[in-house]
């Protein structure tokens, strides 16, 4: 599957040259590509919130195009370097589950472990696989490098589950996924299962209704929306719902949804 388009993904920030030395790998070896910032600003080491970025990001990008997702706590140890498709995409990532929310939007149909050396940097640092490993690997497949030639199909790859909400009768139960830079507060509860009249219990602070955008309720107070990806959100208007009500990932969340809506 040759692409013209890699989507890179890390907890890299751009303070320091990280982001810039995969980048000049990239199009040094595959000269002309389209390459895409998704975020470098993801919490370091955070892998569960990189998985939802990447499920989130995955539907808008060009068919075809490859991720390159390169939030690795455990690089140099040894864990594995994988390669996945999906029908419409490729992704390259540490073999440390990050890929593992990317079924919610399409079935992976093949992954591979990345061990063509010939394909690496000549000199590879034992802490920075994103510039030696990850990105020539990349380029060459952006060139058309056969998949056989990536390395021997690998189905044990490691994968978390999706923590699926829970619906029972009228009561849905939750928990947050994600917290974006603005301090929304990103749950796990998609819109399909609310309704537009529900009460939202998180971090004992109880919300009535969902509302159609930020700037439904006055400056400086809570809400619950269904946020640009679908899901439940908690929000404070020109603020931030996350600091304001200290609500860490994992938190639960409850509603309580109108049967008559």
């Amino acid at each position: 599957m040759k692409t013209k388009c890699i989507a890179l993904l890390s907890d890299f920030g751009t303070h320091d040259p990280f982001v810039g030395a995969m980048k000049g790998v990239l199009l040094s070896k595959a000269p002309g590509l389209s390459i895409i910032d998704i975020t470098h600003q993801i919490p370091p080491q955070d892998i569960q919130t990189a998985a939802f970025y990447l499920m989130a990001a995955m539907p808008y990008m060009p068919r075809h195009t490859l991720f390159m997702t390169v939030v690795d706590p455990t690089v140099g140890t040894g864990r594995g370097i994988i390669w996945a498709r999906t029908e419409n995409y490729q992704f390259i990532a540490p073999d440390n589950g990050l890929i593992s929310w990317v079924e919610q939007k399409e079935k992976i149909v093949e992954a591979r472990f990345i061990s063509n050396s010939s394909l690496f940097s000549e000199n590879i640092s034992s802490t920075f696989h994103g510039r030696d490993i990850m990105a020539p690997v990349a380029a060459a497949i952006a060139k058309g490098l056969p998949e056989k030639k990536i390395g021997p199909l690998f189905t044990e790859y490691r994968r978390f589950p999706f923590p699926q909400p829970e619906k029972a009768g009228n009561r849905v139960t939750g928990q947050v996924i994600a917290i974006d830079h603005f301090g929304n507060v990103i749950t796990n509860i998609p819109r399909s299962y609310l309704s537009a009249k529900a009460v939202f219990n998180i971090s004992d602070r109880m919300l009535k209704d969902l509302k159609l955008t930020y700037a439904s309720v006055p400056e400086g107070e809570a809400l619950a929306l269904i946020g640009s990806f679908g899901f439940l959100e908690f929000s404070v208007r020109n603020g931030s719902f996350a600091r304001a009500f200290d609500v860490k990932i994992g938190a639960p969340v409850e509603a309580l949804v109108s049967l008559d809506a």
